[in-house]
């Protein structure tokens, strides 16, 4: 496992693009984020998709989430998405908001086989940066075992995911948010799933 500060890659370019270039070949990482700090891999990349699986003990019949850095990916992607939903989306992101979507048919989500796909901008200015300069799409989940509860301490999660990992980039103890909440985008009016920390 490769541990290294979010300022720190974010600065030293030859870092980031090891980075990049470790994410593209199929890396494992474990990101802060503005909720929790998670699990992230490629969404392109199957054996990566399945080690996040293999490492959180997590039932295959559960679908990762997506992070984008700017709404506008939403239609390079292609997702359609329903009237009215973009200016809620535009509300509330960056945010703990996890939208569920139509998943479109795009390369860049090769892998992720489920028909919807739950889509967060998170409000972290240096994930956002990050997530940027990437060159593939991200997908996430909470860096903990299934049925544990997450730990905001990067000292802990580092320690516990020590052999299992590529990289570890560390943005200091978090202030430890409630989840996002998790609201379906694809029925009218939207859903509420799970009720985390924004009320929609």
């Amino acid at each position: 496992m490769k541990k290294v500060s979010m300022p720190e890659l974010l600065t030293d370019k030859k870092m980031l693009g090891e980075f990049c270039v470790s994410m593209q070949n199929g890396a494992v990482a474990i990101l802060p984020t503005d909720t929790l700090y998670g699990f992230a891999v490629a969404a392109n990349r199957q054996a990566a998709v399945s080690r996040i699986y293999q490492i959180k003990n997590r039932s295959a019949h559960k679908p990762l989430i997506l992070f984008i850095h700017e709404i506008a990916e939403l239609k390079k992607i292609g997702f359609e998405i329903l009237p009215g939903v973009y200016d809620v989306l535009l509300e509330h992101w960056p945010g703990a908001l996890t939208a569920i979507l139509k998943k479109p048919d795009h390369e860049s989500l090769s892998c992720f086989d489920f028909p919807t796909l739950g889509v967060r901008i998170p409000a972290h200015a240096q994930l956002l940066q990050l997530l940027a300069a990437l060159p593939v799409k991200l997908l996430t989940t909470s860096a903990n075992r299934s049925g544990d509860p997450s730990d905001i301490d990067p000292e802990n999660i580092a320690r516990e995911f020590l052999h299992e990992i590529d990289w570890f980039v560390d943005g200091g103890v978090l202030a430890g948010a409630l989840p996002s909440t998790v609201a379906d985008f694809t029925v009218r009016p939207p859903k509420v799933l799970r009720q985390g920390g924004l009320i929609l």
